[in-house]
């Protein structure tokens, strides 16, 4: 009677889950084997120990596997009855569960067998794909950070420009008033700025080149040197003649230092662009010969009949003086050909202290000097 009540009884109670078993493989390559719970899992991979998802158990019956179709060739097989059917289906063997080492982890001797389909569709769930180095979403923000850089720099360059235009007319209008009251400093320093706001302009008009010959001429006003060239070469004879230097050099403040020539110029046979200013100055220990090597006298008209060469008035800063050679003792003194200009500003020529006394001279400078303002680009 009690067998009999409690056959009864287990009728009416769930059936025990079956095991199903699962194998997963891992990006690294590795295999992830166990049984399935009634939730999911996240199961560390035995080689790289990182998480693996794993599904749980299906609460659904496996779905019957569909039949063969029949093949039209075969006529024995085009009528298929419902016993064949029944009879080609078959049941899936979970097999035995895996091998669980000491450590609680499933045993890496064989893979288990179980539903390769679902093993296969999980290892394909897992495993994260890769992901494509040009998107749309980051070629749609690359655009838009290029048009943004693009505007921005748009913007930016229009803004130099107009502050540009601005700075030119302040900065000229600034750099005359100074010249009248005398202060070269100012004079060169807001000269200075309207030169720098042309370059920006990329101006090549009259107008730009009056402001930079304006820009080279209050700077060498401001910047004469602190003493007269005949100091300057006396100073450096007696430190060679009294040992402290083992060689003739020019000081930093000395070289620094502008120096404007009114003068004639000899033109070398070796060089074209190689000149000697036809004014040697004689001193007990040497003659000092000055050398200029530059362009700026090349297309220089040649007016003057006299003998001598042509006159120019010029501005240039010290290069070096060479040591005094020959019998009687001759030295070189070199000019800074790449510092080297035209003057062409009677008003700044006069200002500093260089007002020819004599009326025709005056009139000789003044025409000197619009013979070279000419001759400038």
């Amino acid at each position: 009677m009690a067998g009999w009540l409690s056959k009864a009884t287990s009728l009416f109670q769930p059936p025990p889950p079956p095991v199903d078993p699962f194998e997963v493989e891992c990006e690294c390559g590795g295999r992830v084997i166990g049984l399935r719970t009634p939730t999911y899992q996240k199961r560390p991979c035995p080689r790289c120990q990182r998480p693996v998802f794993v599904l749980p158990s299906n609460p659904y019956p496996h779905p019957k596997p569909k039949a063969a179709p029949a093949l039209k060739t075969a006529p024995s097989q085009s009528t298929t009855t419902k016993s064949d059917l029944s009879t080609s289906r078959t049941t899936v063997d979970p097999g035995p569960p895996p091998a669980v080492s000491k450590s609680g982890k499933p045993s890496a001797a064989g893979p288990p067998r179980g539903d390769k389909a679902i093993a296969v569709e999980e290892s394909t769930l897992a495993a994260e794909p890769k992901r494509r180095v040009f998107t749309p979403l980051r070629l749609l923000a690359f655009a838009i950070v290029s048009m943004t850089a693009l505007t921005a720099a748009a913007f930016w360059y229009r803004y130099q420009i107009d502050a540009a235009k601005a700075i030119v007319t302040k900065a000229t209008d600034a750099g005359e008033a100074a010249l009248r009251e005398g202060d070269f400093v100012v004079a060169a320093r807001e000269y200075g700025r309207a030169r720098a706001a042309v370059d920006v302009l990329g101006r090549t008009d009259r107008a730009a080149s009056d402001i930079r010959r304006m820009s080279l001429q209050t700077t060498a006003a401001a910047k004469l040197a602190s003493s007269t060239l005949t100091e300057i070469l006396e100073d450096c004879l007696a430190r060679k003649k009294s040992g402290q230097a083992s060689s003739i050099q020019l000081t930093t403040t000395d070289q620094g230092g502008w120096i404007i020539f009114d003068t004639r110029i000899l033109p070398s046979d070796e060089n074209q662009n190689l000149y000697e200013i036809d004014a040697p100055m004689q001193f007990k220990e040497a003659t000092i010969q000055i050398e200029l090597e530059t362009e700026i006298f090349r297309h220089l008209p040649q007016t003057e009949s006299e003998s001598g060469g042509p006159r120019v008035i010029f501005a240039a800063q010290l290069d070096q003086l060479d040591d005094p050679s020959g019998d009687p003792p001759i030295a070189k003194l070199r000019l800074n050909g790449k510092s080297a200009f035209l003057w062409s500003s009677y008003d700044v020529y006069a200002s500093i202290g260089y007002r020819p006394l004599d009326p025709e001279r005056e009139q000789q400078t003044r025409a000197l000097l619009e013979r070279q303002l000419e001759s400038q680009p």
